[in-house]
């Protein structure tokens, strides 16, 4: 017997589990044969390896075994009520007082107690997911001489359960998530292909019949559909590459060329929009980038002012150095900031009221700029200007100069 069977033993006859085996022993055998019985019993206990404890009649304290102490963190005093644990709660999270367990009720109420879920905190702030099972015990003459309880402990198989729980509803989530991506993918590739197919047909059906400007419309029209289709494509790739971890090869890129290169190929597929480039510094900007990731966030900011810039406001873009990083800003005199959900600007599929009013869109564009400059170690905001319109900048850190260690 381990030394707290001992102790719960040396406590007298008030342990109900004791006083139960010597009631139920056979007449005439002696007390002290009773008594190693009880002890027998009570060593079993203590080898089950399950949380068990037992009370008198009111509910005090009479034994427990180690189980039950590692369980509660703790070896409460033998007499203590109803339950050794150091504080209770519903499984809910719920205050429990002690006077209202189970083990309480199947006192007060004389009958076993089923179908609880409890929270034992311990001293040390942990806390244990148990479900107890008290019982109570009577005599031989039917007279309640107290309890015993079985405390099993179901903390893991409870996270289990909320980690399938969580896990449900995330695939809910992502069933939902992609429902809607694949309704607004459906709508954003059908129109421009739409438009690319019947144009192509009738140039090739009716060639020779067409005006020459209406020729020239359809090819501007099947033009510029084949734009936004490639964009489209080219924003999700970049995302679906970026979301499996592939990493880019950084080189030194002399932003202000970028600039320039890629405003004068946005200024050929837009004649009728006015782009100016206003270059601060004076010299050439380096910094490392992938260049295929850097013109993308270029067309996409382009794009964005172009789509909520108004019909014939200018875009400006402008360049400067300050504190070891490139400022890149592109300014537009369009619908601006005024509706717009910030914290959410930059969030696959987000795009606000008047965005969905002025022009059609996935909402890929800003969530593509904010993981290139992410992995660029670069930063990206969007404020509203004075005046009107939106400004959409990032900054990215220099490239050291030759022979500078970083």
């Amino acid at each position: 017997m381990t030394e707290l069977a001992r102790e719960s033993a040396g406590a007298g006859r008030g342990d109900p589990i004791l006083r139960l085996v010597e009631s139920l022993a056979t007449r005439g055998v002696p007390s002290d044969e009773a008594s190693a019985d009880a002890d027998r019993y009570r060593a079993f206990l203590e080898a089950l390896g399950v949380a068990v404890y037992t009370t008198d009649a009111d509910g005090r304290i009479t034994f427990y075994n180690e189980a039950a102490a590692e369980l509660w963190g703790r070896r409460p005093e033998l007499g203590e009520e109803w339950c050794g644990s150091f504080r209770l709660f519903w499984s809910d999270g719920t205050p429990l007082a002690h006077g209202d367990c189970p083990m309480a009720i199947a006192l007060k109420e004389g009958r076993a107690v089923r179908g609880f879920t409890a929270i034992a905190e311990r001293p040390d702030g942990s806390r244990v997911d148990f479900q107890p099972y008290p019982t109570p015990l009577y005599d031989r003459g039917g007279r309640l001489i107290g309890a015993v309880n079985v405390l099993v402990d179901v903390t893991e198989r409870r996270r289990m359960e909320t980690d399938l729980r969580a896990a449900a509803e995330a695939l809910a989530a992502s069933n939902s998530v992609k429902d809607e991506f694949v309704g607004l993918i459906s709508h954003e590739l059908r129109t421009p292909v739409t438009t690319i197919y019947g144009n192509a047909q009738l140039l090739r059906d009716r060639l020779d019949r067409l005006p020459e400007v209406t020729r020239d419309a359809m090819v501007s029209d099947i033009a510029e559909d084949s734009e936004r289709l490639l964009q489209i494509i080219e924003n999700l790739l970049l995302l679906s590459r970026m979301q499996a971890g592939t990493s880019s090869e950084l080189e030194p890129q002399v932003l202000t060329h970028v600039i320039r290169h890629e405003i004068g190929v946005f200024s050929r597929r837009h004649p009728q929009r006015h782009i100016r480039f206003v270059e601060v510094p004076g010299h050439h900007v380096v910094v490392e980038a992938d260049r295929t990731h850097l013109i993308l966030l270029l067309q996409n900011l382009l794009t964005n002012a172009h789509k909520y810039g108004g019909p014939d406001g200018a875009i400006e873009v402008t360049l400067e150095t300050v504190d070891r990083e490139a400022r890149v800003r592109v300014l537009d005199r369009g619908i601006g900031l005024d509706d717009t959900d910030t914290a959410r600007l930059f969030s696959p599929f987000y795009r606000s009221t008047e965005a969905q009013r002025t022009a059609g869109g996935l909402g890929l564009g800003l969530p593509v700029c904010e993981r290139i400059v992410t992995a660029l170690g670069g930063r990206l905001w969007a404020s509203p200007r004075d005046g009107g319109g939106a400004e959409f900048g990032f900054a990215l850190p220099l490239a050291p100069a030759l022979g500078e260690s970083e």
